[in-house]
């Protein structure tokens, strides 16, 4: 199933109807901030037009083209999505702005002509089962009754010649502490309501966690990451915004989204040259408004191994797993020194740090002619991944049946990413403390350099065993065939160089 991504708008607040538009279609939303012009002898839903920096701007007043109102009036929460329609921008009035939501394309509900006039604007349904919502989704191209002038017009509008290249970025706006921000649409995932956010991971900046479609998703005050620890409480316009770089998804909570605005990048105000900076400038609409555009990934830069920790990990058997260790000392907060267990045979762990991501094993590639342990490969968002089947890794028989627990652990060091091949993901455990490997059996003696540590691990009957920590660094450099270890990664981090000899052992 394929996932779409729409702006949800409210058409009518006294009867709850809901407009959503494919997200791509929407330039910008922005707050009716001065008065629409009327414009004489226009057809009935065009409300007028209105000055939108330096463009003239059509405005179609979205109640009476679908017929549901007379009136003219918004009030002080109407929205303006700005949409671009055969090369020309018109504004469709809302009563508000709700929300940038992905949805399944398996949710949306055709309409079917025989049941709509010849007129009909609505062209699907979106069910939202577990909200019990239901969204219209706005047909573009049928807002004007007859399409074919839109046409008409653009082919006799005039060229502009001699005219100065521009570009154009889209941002989200959004408010914090009094503050406007802006952050790129791309980085840009969703937003949705303030739900129960899980407090166990709170620290720091870091508010907790929410599940969102079987993913974890750390969730940051924007109030303290931008104004340096000062935070602001939650109000009922208050969201989460979900960003996404290049290695994780996270959640941020701001006080409100403002628009969606598209932006003359000529026009920035840059700062001060800075590869590692969290504002890459500052824009001006109108005068005396300021808006600081974000970089996300330099954004949380300091906060990256700790929401790595968290991040992008599925909910479900691991949920399930990580919420069923039983001793005290196992639920600290996901910081520094905490492990992903796994088995395969027997338990081993990974350093949690040094893990991208978990997905199912459903996805692999045999390699023509190849055997063994690297074997195959897995196309991962567009970049071919090598896959380490541990069984065979380390030397132990190969399973029979079926495993439908099989998982794909995603894990780098820093310069490559390979995925681990696992029987089953068993918990995430802290432990303060390791110690070096004295001695491994026959069987596992040829990889003896990537298994140099082991830790206590204590299991839901609150047996200790020892656990070997797998050194994923040796795995890739010391025993990966060369043409794959050339692979280009999918995630491109400065990590800190592997501790020295000395500082091996306790903690």
């Amino acid at each position: 199933m394929a996932e779409l991504l729409f702006a949800s708008f409210v058409l009518d607040k006294d009867q709850d109807l809901e407009i959503a538009i494919a997200a791509e279609s929407v330039m910008e939303a922005t707050p009716l901030t001065e008065k629409i012009q009327p414009l004489p002898a226009s057809v009935p839903f065009l409300e007028g037009i209105m000055h939108l920096r330096n463009a003239v701007i059509p405005v179609i007043n979205m109640k009476k083209r679908m017929g549901l109102d007379n009136s003219s009036e918004y009030g002080s929460d109407a929205k303006i999505a700005v949409i671009l329609l055969a090369n020309q921008k018109f504004g469709l009035l809302f009563d508000d702005i709700k929300e940038v939501l992905r949805v399944d394309d398996s949710l949306l509900l055709p309409i079917q002509p025989a049941l709509q006039s010849e007129n009909y604007i609505i062209s699907d349904l979106i069910t939202l089962h577990d909200q019990q919502r239901t969204l219209e989704v706005l047909d573009l191209n049928r807002i004007f009754m007859d399409s074919s002038l839109l046409a008409e017009s653009v082919a006799t509008a005039p060229t502009a010649q001699n005219s100065e290249p521009r570009t154009y970025s889209r941002y989200v706006i959004f408010s914090s502490g009094g503050r406007e921000y802006g952050v790129p649409v791309e980085n840009s995932r969703e937003l949705t309501f303030l739900t129960d956010i899980d407090d166990m991971f709170k620290t720091g900046y870091l508010e907790g966690a929410l599940q969102l479609r079987g993913r974890t998703i750390p969730v940051m005050n924007a109030s303290a990451l931008l104004n340096g620890g000062s935070t602001n409480e939650a109000g009922e316009s208050s969201r989460i915004l979900v960003l996404s770089t290049d290695s994780l998804n996270f959640g941020m909570i701001i006080d409100e989204i403002v628009e969606i605005l598209t932006v003359t990048n000529e026009e920035i105000l840059h700062m001060p040259a800075n590869s590692d900076q969290a504002v890459t400038g500052i824009y001006e609409p109108v005068p005396e408004r300021n808006i600081m555009l974000l970089n996300i990934g330099n954004l949380v830069t300091s906060q990256l191994e700790l929401l790595q920790s968290m991040a992008r990990i599925k909910s479900g058997d691991e949920e399930e797993a990580v919420e069923s260790v039983a001793v005290a000392e196992s639920r600290h907060l996901i910081t520094e020194n905490c492990y992903l267990i796994f088995s395969i045979e027997q338990h081993f762990a990974i350093e949690l740090k040094d893990v991208q991501e978990i997905i199912e094993h459903d996805m692999l590639m045999s390699i023509p002619g190849a055997q063994g342990f690297d074997s195959k490969v897995l196309n991962l968002r567009g970049q071919v991944i090598p896959v380490v089947d541990l069984r065979s890794f380390y030397n132990y028989p190969k399973l029979n049946t079926n495993n439908n627990a099989s998982r794909l652990i995603i894990c780098r060091d820093g310069k490559h990413v390979v995925a681990l091949q696992v029987d089953a993901i068993v918990t995430i455990y802290k432990q303060e403390e390791f110690h070096n490997t004295p001695s491994l059996n026959p069987k596992l003696q040829p990889k003896k350099d990537t298994l140099d540590r082991l830790i206590e691990f204590v299991g839901e009957q609150g047996i200790k065993k020892h656990v070997l920590v797998i050194n994923t660094r040796n795995l890739i450099n010391n025993h990966l065939r060369k043409d794959i270890n050339q692979t280009k990664p999918t995630v491109e981090i400065n990590t800190s160089e592997d501790k020295p000899d000395s500082q091996k052992g306790e903690k």
